[in-house]
């Protein structure tokens, strides 16, 4: 994530997106950010403590909630270019309260950058890291369906968010997923979609194209 503007974060910076995405991009950001830090997520209080956590899941809410109402969005748009919006938060606030509430805010998104040991970060989740699964993955020669289903499992990713974010049918991924040829287009499209799909999962896109191509293209031969 980038670091925070006028050492906070906006809520375009919290959901990931850019000040001019267009509502579509804001609600799938925003199942993202509750997919990747979610109460069940592995990793999220080994990140944070309970309050942190808390606190970020409501920072989430709050954007949202914000750039999801187009009204909304225009007066918080409004704000973030008036010349107020170009100071830093004040170094003391009458009220402790208030002070102790921002001060938390910014260790959540200070700790936001940083994963505890022994775990990574996908677009869409957070998982802990296997290193023999890893190397398993690094040294693949033989690709297929299956694997590529389990290494998504393996990164905590649903099939929705990898249709949400290569526009593939989910009918299309469940069938490259468990090798149902006849359920699939033509080869050239077949390569195309496992491109995509080793892109969403963060893998080697053309090392994996090939291997599966070329199970693929044997398998068929078979037939």
């Amino acid at each position: 994530m980038t670091s925070a503007r006028f050492n906070e974060q906006t809520y375009y910076e919290i959901l990931e997106v850019e000040p001019g995405a267009p509502q579509n991009e804001i609600h799938l950001a925003y199942q993202r950010a509750k997919n990747t830090y979610s109460p069940d997520s592995p990793a999220l209080l080994t990140m944070f403590s309970e309050d942190e956590a808390k606190a970020l899941l409501n920072l989430i809410e709050e954007a949202f909630e914000t750039l999801s109402n187009q009204a909304r969005r225009r007066k918080y748009d409004a704000s973030l270019t008036s010349p107020s919006s170009n100071e830093s938060l004040p170094d003391f606030d009458p009220s402790d309260s208030h002070q102790k509430n921002d001060d938390e805010k910014m260790n959540v998104l200070k700790k936001r950058e940083k994963l505890p040991e022994g775990f990574a970060k996908t677009k869409f989740s957070v998982y802990e890291v296997d290193e023999n699964f890893e190397n398993e993955i690094k040294n693949i020669d033989v690709v297929d369906g299956p694997l590529l289903q389990k290494i998504r499992l393996y990164k905590q990713i649903n099939l929705e968010q990898v249709s949400n974010e290569t526009r593939i049918s989910k009918s299309y991924l469940s069938a490259l997923e468990s090798n149902d040829y006849d359920g699939l287009p033509a080869g050239v499209f077949v390569r195309g979609f496992v491109v995509q799909v080793a892109r969403a999962l963060g893998l080697d896109e053309q090392k994996f194209a090939n291997l599966y191509m070329k199970k693929f293209k044997a398998d068929n031969s078979e037939n």
